[in-house]
């Protein structure tokens, strides 16, 4: 009877084990932010523009040839879905209307009046100015990233947070008067 007990238990623990192992390939976290091949965020955003003041959940999806953004307003009203395939078609989805195009920043604009850099934003959301415009950084007493301005916009960063021994922004605003976005990044998950 103690063996049948001791060969059970033993049989459970190698199948709880098992069943905790990795899948697939263990991906070493990037050395640096400028490295960084795909990220996915999730938060709060805030958009105010000259006629609204929108508020609600995002969560973003990016990758070398793709990306998902996705915001979604209180209570799961106001989804509105921006994405890039990778054919570099452009598609943005909000109140059951889907309309395709090739740039991601004029479709939010001519269709929600939205002034929103996305490309550069897809570099500023990592605490980095964008590689194809001349940009302005100011650093803080402790050399930490505090703004970038760059075409037009400034970017200002209030809050960091350790991610797999980077340091990536948590808190930043996003302004050109009068447009105005805040990100507030709850969780960051990066290759």
């Amino acid at each position: 009877m103690m063996y049948r007990l001791t060969s059970l238990l033993a049989l459970s623990l190698i199948l709880a084990a098992c069943s905790t192992q990795p899948q697939g390939p263990i991906v070493p976290p990037p050395q640096s932010v400028s490295v960084i091949k795909e990220w996915e965020t999730s938060g709060r955003v805030g958009i105010r523009t000259p006629d609204d003041a929108i508020s609600g959940n995002f969560n973003w999806h990016h990758t070398p040839t793709t990306f998902s953004l996705n915001i979604v307003g209180p209570f799961g009203q106001g989804a509105t879905k921006l994405s890039q395939n990778k054919d570099n078609t452009v598609t943005l989805t909000y109140e059951d209307k889907t309309i395709t195009g090739q740039d991601p920043s004029q479709l939010l604009f001519k269709e929600l009046g939205w002034d929103f850099p996305v490309q550069q934003v897809t570099y500023w959301i990592r605490g980095l100015a964008s590689p194809n415009t001349i940009a302005n950084i100011e650093l803080d007493d402790e050399q930490r990233l505090k703004s970038i301005k760059q075409d037009g916009w400034l970017v200002n960063y209030s809050r960091f947070t350790d991610v797999d021994g980077l340091e990536l922004p948590q808190k930043i605003q996003v302004s050109k008067p009068p447009f105005k976005v805040n990100l507030i990044i709850n969780q960051w998950t990066i290759q």
